[in-house]
């Protein structure tokens, strides 16, 4: 076909293709002509899924019990109504502060169960290969009645053309089948729209066609307790991680219940995001991408979190390729994928899997090398999708630029932020050189030291705390992950108290709603480092109060459609979002903060310290504590508090111990050494 048909065709294709309504545009069209009938909360909806799944297997849950058991599939939601039928509330209107929900852990699930209680009911949704279950409690007022509906609007739902209810079970698109144990009292079929369809009665026990908007009303039989399973007929298994457990695997025994739920949350998130073998930034609809920056952060909180085999599945991706992610090649890419490496390797501690890795550790930190001596611009090729929005940028394969007074000139985020870039290089080449050590390459060691010790110099000699201006990123990376900033802190010390007052309002918390909330966490991390913990409580608190979807601590970006992909587009749900949630480096972000918040090594001196419940606040130490297990890279820590003193177990290098200042001034410290 010759190149004068094929345009001539897209002249047509184009504009017709445009003007066909998307199923969010349905859904929008639909609401605005029948404002009175109930849809979809279409706020703080997270993920429920085995790691490793596609995107399009993972489920969506919002607040209240509203459930898509996978993306294209169908909405199901609960409906209280009077003895008429007419809706008195439903799942997606309940007033969020009336909403009680939580991760839930089973023996024998590998990812936890969502809960939620309300004053009519209870629901408890499941995931596995193929099947979502759930279990109902219903306790809806005796002037009330309890319905589970199933419509194509939902979390992330879909046409339905065809709907059938036979021998107890609901056929759904010839794909899906759903079946209630106990069978509901009645069963209405038929297609929404018409005047009264929610409360419409009849014999049918079909539907087909009607442009997708069939639905069917279950009605259930008074107080009780019901079991739903939906099946999908079509689900294949396609990749499986080595997830036993979606919590931290060590051991914790605070006070504070918010903060076990809160740190546990984050892993469960991070994991259940996860797509094969790959890493997400967000939830995977709208973020269908591998991204480095996001995805180093998230296989580091993995790794500490003890999900160690897993972070070791992720590793092989970030050492194989040098740049992926959403703006294309960027210049803290090599500093990240080396970090993220290097964390989970030292812990790993295995010379075949260091050995694996060195040939890719020894490429990225040469490139590093060269970003510090360049006379001219880098570009470099990228692998994986580029965000649409930025399809004709011409700087998509633009790393850096020539370096100036010794700071590494890295394109990120769409621009240049050299203080930032700068430490995440040099982080990353430290990393390096601790691999390099491990496999007896004592001069690439040496070498790569030497330059990272260059770029400390050009860091901390660049870096003014009396800046008009300063780039937020340089905030989130002075000491914590860096320790750039060291061993002098009193310099970044002002700054960031500055960055902190411009940002927050004593009294009120945030002047305005932190959009990039991952960096919101760690300015509150390395605030953790400064021993300044009143503020990085503060910042934990603020975020626990204003969860998208409360009480399973979930975090959002943005404003709308962040970095968007535009694939909700063609699902019936999530129509007007208000941010993007969950968000994935920000869990890993709040994730990390809160491990080290039990227990950090500080390495802003020569020699490393292991600081034992540097975020503790005094309030706690009035009760005992047990804290089990914590990874660091220089071995594993087990520490407990009896109101006086704490032990301390130490497996692994003798390094020296302190406490964190919310321990009282009097208590001891008793240190056991053993080689893990």
């Amino acid at each position: 076909m010759s190149k004068s048909i094929v345009f001539a065709l897209l002249l047509f294709v184009v504009p017709v293709l445009a003007q066909i309504p998307t199923a969010r545009q349905e859904v929008l069209d639909a609401q605005r002509s029948r404002p009175q009938d109930p849809w979809p909360r279409a706020k703080g909806h997270v993920v429920l899924a085995l790691p490793g799944t596609l995107e399009i297997q993972k489920a969506y849950h919002e607040p209240g019990g509203s459930f898509s058991p996978e993306v294209g599939s169908f909405g199901v939601s609960l409906w209280v109504t009077d003895r008429k039928g007419a809706i008195v509330r439903t799942s997606d209107s309940i007033e969020m502060a009336d909403l009680k929900q939580s991760f839930v852990w089973h023996p024998g699930q590998v990812i936890p169960s969502i809960r939620t209680e309300t004053s009519d009911y209870e629901t408890e949704w499941s995931v596995g290969q193929g099947v979502s279950r759930l279990r109902l409690t219903a306790q809806p007022a005796p002037e009330n009645k309890l319905m589970l509906v199933v419509r194509s609007v939902g979390p992330a739902g879909s046409p339905i053309e065809s709907l059938s209810w036979h021998d107890g079970q609901l056929r759904v698109n010839g794909r899906y089948s759903l079946r209630m144990t106990p069978f509901p009292s009645a069963v209405y079929v038929g297609p929404e729209g018409p005047e009264g369809w929610t409360t419409a009665q009849g014999p049918s026990r079909e539907c087909r066609g009607q442009d997708g908007w069939c639905y069917v009303r279950l009605e259930l039989g008074g107080r009780g307790e019901f079991k739903v399973d939906i099946s999908d007929a079509f689900w294949r298994p396609i990749f499986k991680l080595p997830v036993r457990d979606t919590r931290a695997t060590f051991g914790l025994e605070l006070p504070d219940r918010a903060f076990v739920d809160s740190l546990n949350a984050q892993a469960t998130h991070v994991l259940m995001s996860l797509v094969e073998d790959q890493v997400r930034p967000a939830e995977p609809i709208n973020s269908p991408l591998a991204w480095l920056r996001d995805g180093s952060y998230i296989v580091v909180a993995l790794a500490r979190a003890g999900q160690l085999e897993t972070a070791r599945a992720l590793v092989p991706y970030f050492a194989e390729k040098d740049f992926f992610g959403g703006f294309g090649a960027e210049g803290d890419s090599l500093g990240l994928s080396l970090w993220a490496i290097g964390e989970v390797a030292s812990r790993v501690n295995s010379r075949d899997f260091d050995m694996f890795l060195w040939p890719h550790v020894h490429r990225k930190a040469e490139f590093i090398l060269g970003l510090m001596s360049t006379q001219e611009p880098i570009e470099r090729v990228f692998v994986g999708s580029l965000v649409p929005k930025h399809l004709a940028r011409p700087d998509i394969y633009e790393i850096a630029e020539p370096p100036h007074d010794g700071l590494i000139m890295g394109r990120m985020d769409l621009h240049f932020p050299a203080l930032y870039v700068t430490a995440v290089n040099y982080a990353g080449l430290e990393s390096a050189a601790d691999v390099a050590d491990r496999i007896g390459a004592a001069a690439d060691a040496e070498r790569w030291r030497s330059k990272a010790a260059l770029l400390k110099e050009a860091w901390n000699r660049n870096y003014s705390p009396s800046e008009p201006k300063q780039d937020e990123r340089t905030f989130i990376s002075g000491l914590w992950p860096t320790w750039i900033a060291a061993p002098s802190r009193a310099a970044y010390t002002e700054g960031l108290d500055k960055q902190w007052n411009s940002v927050w309002e004593e009294g009120r918390g945030f002047r305005e709603i932190p959009l990039w909330t991952y960096f919101s966490f760690a300015t509150a991390h390395n605030l953790l480092m400064l021993d300044q913990t009143e503020k990085t409580w503060q910042t934990l608190h603020w975020f626990w109060d204003r969860q998208p979807s409360p009480g399973l601590y979930s975090w959002w970006e943005g404003n709308g459609e962040e970095n968007n992909f535009h694939e909700w587009l063609y699902v019936r749900g999530w129509v007007k979002p208000p941010h993007v949630t969950p968000h994935y480096w920000a869990a890993a972000e709040c994730l990390l903060l809160q491990i080290d918040m039990l227990t950090y090594v500080d390495e802003s001196q020569e020699k490393p310290i292991i600081v034992i419940g540097g975020g503790i606040p005094a309030s706690w130490c009035s009760r005992p504590m047990k804290v089990r297990g914590v990874m660091t890279k220089f071995g594993i820590v087990d520490w407990t508090w009896d109101g006086k003193a704490v032990h301390a177990d130490v497996r692994g290098e003798r390094l020296p111990v302190r406490l964190g200042s919310g321990f009282p001034k009097n208590a001891s410290v008793r240190v056991e050494y053993a080689q893990d």
